[in-house]
């Protein structure tokens, strides 16, 4: 997390794990299982080119994507996003730069409804955003083991 660096041997051990795993089901099933995490590394290439998401990030959500399957594509994507939206409120409070970031997100905004003001430049926190792509991975890993096998015991 401190050098938001993502070793490009962690999504190759993940994709190859979730390719492996997608195998046993057939050859249907592991097509699929590409094309979901060629699909997201592909998708993945628009918020990096705009220095939105790292390119570890990237290739790690595209990994994550060939494990889950196509089922939980969208899924992983929503609360990943879900979570980074969280993780960008925790980082700037901790950095003390939420105010900051607040002030600049109104002045962004402000020209769209006050007639006549000037936007503000926006600003570059790098977030360590693979903690968010984790997260989304396992709320759909725990909602789709832990919490449904805990209503069997209720």
């Amino acid at each position: 997390m401190r050098t938001r660096k993502i070793p490009n041997a962690i999504p190759a051990a993940v994709a190859l794990f979730g390719l492996t795993l997608h195998a046993f089901g057939g050859w249907r099933d592991f097509g699929l299982s590409a094309g979901v995490g060629i699909a997201v590394l592909l998708a993945g290439m628009i918020p990096f080119s705009l220095g939105l998401l790292g390119g570890g990030d990237v290739k790690l959500l595209a990994a994550c994507a060939c494990v889950l399957g196509l089922p939980y594509v969208l899924p992983l994507l929503v609360y990943t996003s879900l979570l980074g939206g969280v993780l960008a409120l925790v980082v700037a409070t901790f950095t003390g730069e939420l105010r900051t970031i607040l002030t600049r997100v109104g002045g962004r905004i402000a020209p769209t409804l006050v007639p006549g003001a000037t936007a503000t430049p926006p600003t570059r926190t790098r977030l360590p955003y693979a903690v968010a792509i984790a997260g989304g991975v396992t709320w759909i890993l725990l909602g789709e083991t832990l919490l449904p096998a805990l209503k069997v015991i209720k």
